[in-house]
């Protein structure tokens, strides 16, 4: 099998080639050890199998994101055969730093020329043969995004395999360096490796701490101390740093290749790109622009995506009343405990599938925002206000993965921060991550707005996504000028890519992946905490006094139902507890399936389906004659009194258990915030996954019986509260600290248990403090839940806005070289001094 490392510096394309390749065929996994994901494809081309792993996207190799030490590692550990370097053909001055990283490693390479539909576009022409000899590799052109240059990308991969015994590696003549990697590249004695020792001496020389430890483990005779001795000895020397060096050097090569390979036909005009960047980076309407995308953004995924769960919630509904017709069945309220699991494990899972539409939608548009160029736009724009709150512009990315605009996920994004090299920004992203509407709190929201604000969805989601973002400022204004104020503080320096037109297939199959992951999660970790709370929750079961009192009440309504039908025609068919028990069955799933049936033909279908399983039965159902009629309404009531001795029943047993009780003595406090016990036990249930809340109450508001209304009905209907107490319990979820898995990577990420546990406190604290101001002000002013949101809103902007205007104090960066990158235009700056 051919090996082949895909790999490529961001907004180069190397996503779409991937998927150009791989069709729909992917494997994701993560990288041992951390969360950044791992894409794989296997297939067979010219009777060869060939395995595709795309690498992260990486500007160089170095060892400051956690992205570029994958990649290194990958490359270093995995021994790929073929190396596919994907360039952005449009910006190849920019791209050549990464690729002379790739030709030194000694690994053959297979350089590809993407989006070369955009290079012509610029007025750009590149010499590919001249380019070829120059790099001493083959290189391809391609439009990833258009569908070109897939047979060419793998006939490539072919020939530089079959050959791989003739390739040379590439060498930069460093001039006055060259002494030094000699001598540092004399001492290495890794054989068994296909990556270059002339690589390895060079990361040595820059002080690369992942490959230092990797040679000093692997490499007995290996002393780290002498890259430092040589690179005293260049500094000594020349007076010039090392890195400083290799990066002049390599954009000064890539200059030369540049110039003699490619004509540039329209020198000095602007692009489509910087033409459209006056418009959506404009000083007055790149903001409004901003809130509009959002507030579209919202509009479709969840507004529209809910309409659609109209069409797939029947759907789950019917997967739901199949199980219970399968599973045993109701003694009139006696239900065996392995019925009342089964309909516990479905209601859980149910209640979060029945978001898969609005997730869909969701991440299609994350990836049209991604994939059009957007995405790093609203970084840049977001960078300007960020820093007068601490943070930096590389936070950017972190908050978005963490859901900053609804639709991440706190992990992803707390992992993220590795790649930010001020300290103190660092530390306050790790810390406001958690705030942000991760992928986990988007179906809580959604319940709760269906089930009380129906007609204000969309203005509601948008309150709610924005507001997380004031809360996040506040946060990181307060920590960065407290217990972070004398940490580092660096500059912020970023590319803003080409805009591209999204393709359909890399939207389908970026949607279709994320979608999926989260319903691997609801399959593993929400079942599995699941299974915990009903366990917690059924034990130890009702008292013996409760037990008898919902046996008498079950006898009561036998017997009331038995006196109504005395005299009948029917009663012989009735004459046993149970007969009666099997036709309430009988009739609560045709009832319910029948709510779920629409035209007249499946109605006939249904109709005879159930005529066969039982034709006295479904005679009775049908109410087909007066003595039928009668049974019927007899039937109707039994049926009412059995769902309210049910309902009562699973109260009496939650209120009791475990949880319940864990619940009852929060209520303390948080009945001062209108949280009674069962919210409790919602919240405590997220802080596993934060998908347990939902699952939770749609179990706990949700009967055994075979139904199809949904969670967010049955909790208007049945919980007692108002859209005041809604409003209060989706802010304490904006305020609720991170569930287990991020408090853990925050431990890791940090080093430091204490910052674990600010993280969990902090947001507890002020989450309860401001539930209970609200809630007793809107009690006190009978606001509505659409006022006291706005009112929470208007509170927060408010305060982060005298908040940004107060003076942050700064500590100046004493760390290492930042290198300027030639050929990389500084739209930060640019944008700045235009302004």
């Amino acid at each position: 099998m051919i090996k082949v490392a895909l790999a490529g510096q961001p907004n180069s394309g190397k996503s779409t080639v991937f998927n150009l390749l791989s069709g729909v065929y992917q494997h994701i996994a993560n990288y041992p050890g951390v969360t950044v994901d791992k894409k794989s494809t296997t297939f067979s081309y010219e009777n060869e199998e060939i395995e595709i792993v795309d690498l992260p996207g990486t500007y160089s190799f170095s060892s400051y994101s956690l992205e570029e030490r994958v990649a290194k590692d990958f490359l270093t550990d995995e021994k790929p055969d073929i190396i596919v370097n994907i360039v952005d053909a449009s910006n190849i001055k920019r791209s050549m730093y990464l690729t002379f990283s790739l030709l030194e490693t000694g690994i053959p390479v297979v350089v590809v020329l993407n989006m070369m539909d955009i290079a012509k576009d610029n007025g750009l022409e590149l010499d590919i043969e001249k380019i070829s000899t120059m790099l001493g590799v083959e290189v391809v052109s391609a439009s990833g995004a258009k569908g070109v240059g897939k047979t060419d990308i793998l006939n490539a991969i072919i020939n530089t395999y079959k050959n791989k015994d003739l390739y040379k590696p590439f060498e930069i003549n460093y001039e006055e360096l060259e002494p030094c990697i000699k001598v540092v590249e004399d001492t290495i004695n890794l054989d068994t490796t296909p990556i270059s020792k002339r690589w390895y001496a060079i990361k040595a020389l820059e002080n690369d701490k992942q490959i230092i430890d990797k040679l000093v483990k692997e490499d007995d005779f290996f002393d780290e101390s002498f890259p430092k001795t040589q690179e005293e000895f260049f500094h000594s020397t020349y007076d010039k740093d090392i890195n400083q060096f290799l990066a002049t050097f390599r954009y000064d090569s890539a200059d030369v290749i540049f110039h003699k390979t490619v004509i540039e036909h329209k020198k000095g005009q602007k692009t489509f790109s910087q033409k459209l960047d006056m418009i959506i980076l404009n000083k007055w309407l790149a903001f409004p622009i901003l809130a509009l995308v959002m507030f579209l953004f919202y509009q479709l995924a969840i507004v529209g995506g809910y309409k659609i769960t109209d069409y797939t919630w029947p759907l789950l509904a019917a997967f739901k009343n199949l199980v219970i017709g399968v599973l045993p069945q109701a003694d009139i309220a006696n239900v065996p405990i392995i019925s009342d699991f089964g309909v516990w494990m479905v209601n859980s899972v149910n209640a979060l599938l029945n978001y898969i539409p609005i997730f869909i939608i969701l991440f299609a548009l994350i990836a049209i925002l991604e994939d059009s160029g957007y995405m790093p736009r609203i970084a840049f724009l977001l960078d300007r206000v960020f820093r007068k709150f601490g943070l930096h512009g590389q936070s950017t990315l972190p908050l978005i993965l963490g859901g900053a605009f609804t639709g991440g996920c706190a992990v992803p994004g707390i992992m993220a921060t590795k790649g930010i090299a001020d300290e103190r920004a660092r530390m306050a992203t790790i810390l406001t991550v958690p705030y942000m509407n991760c992928l986990a709190k988007v179906p809580f929201y959604t319940l709760l707005l269906g089930a009380f604000f129906v007609a204000d969805m969309g203005v509601m989601m948008f309150l709610i996504s924005t507001v997380t973002i004031f809360i996040a400022l506040i946060v990181a204004k307060i920590v960065t000028s407290t217990v972070l104020v004398n940490r580092e503080t660096t500059p912020f320096m970023m590319e803003l890519p080409a805009y591209h037109i999204p393709t359909l297939k890399g939207v389908a199959i970026t949607a279709w992946q994320r979608v999926w992951i989260y319903i691997k999660k609801v399959v593993t970790i929400v079942m599995a905490v699941a299974v915990v709370l009903f366990v917690m929750l059924e034990f130890p079961g009702l008292s013996s006094e409760q037990k008898q009192s919902f046996a008498t009440s079950e006898i009561s309504a036998l017997e009331d139902f038995n006196k109504s039908i005395e005299n009948n025609s029917y009663f012989e068919h009735l004459d046993s507890r149970e007969k009666v028990a099997n036709l309430l069955n009988f009739y609560d799933l045709y009832r319910a399936k029948r709510m779920n049936t629409t035209t007249p033909e499946a109605v006939a279908k249904l109709d005879s389906d159930f005529e066969s399983q039982n034709k006295i039965f479904f005679e009775l159902v049908r109410a087909n004659d007066s003595d039928a009629k009668k049974v019927n309404r007899a039937l109707r009531n039994l049926s009412r009194d059995r769902n309210k001795i049910l309902r009562e029943i699973k109260d009496a047993k939650i209120e009791r258990s475990v949880l319940g009780s864990i619940g009852k003595s929060m209520e303390v406090v948080t009945k001062y915030a209108g949280f009674d016990w069962k919210i409790n036990i919602a919240f405590l249930s997220s802080f596993a996954a934060r998908e347990s809340a939902v699952a939770t109450l749609g179990s706990l508001y949700e009967n055994n019986q075979a139904t199809t209304m949904r969670a967010e009905e049955a909790m208007a209907q049945n919980s007692g509260y108002t859209d005041l107490h809604a409003v209060i319990m989706i802010i304490f979820m904006i305020l609720t600290p991170p569930c287990i898995a991020s408090m853990i990577v925050i431990k890791y990420q940090t080093g430091k248990y204490r910052w674990m546990m600010f993280a969990i406190f902090f947001p507890i604290t002020l989450g309860i403090g401001i539930c209970i101001a609200l809630f007793n002000m809107g009690l006190a002013y009978g606001w509505s839940g659409v006022e006291t949101m706005v009112y929470f809103y208007v509170s927060m902007a408010f305060i982060a806005i005298v908040l940004g205007l107060m003076p942050t104090k700064k500590i100046n960066w004493k760390g290492g070289f930042v290198p300027k990158t030639r050929g990389i235009h500084s739209h930060y700056e640019k944008y700045n001094n235009s302004n």
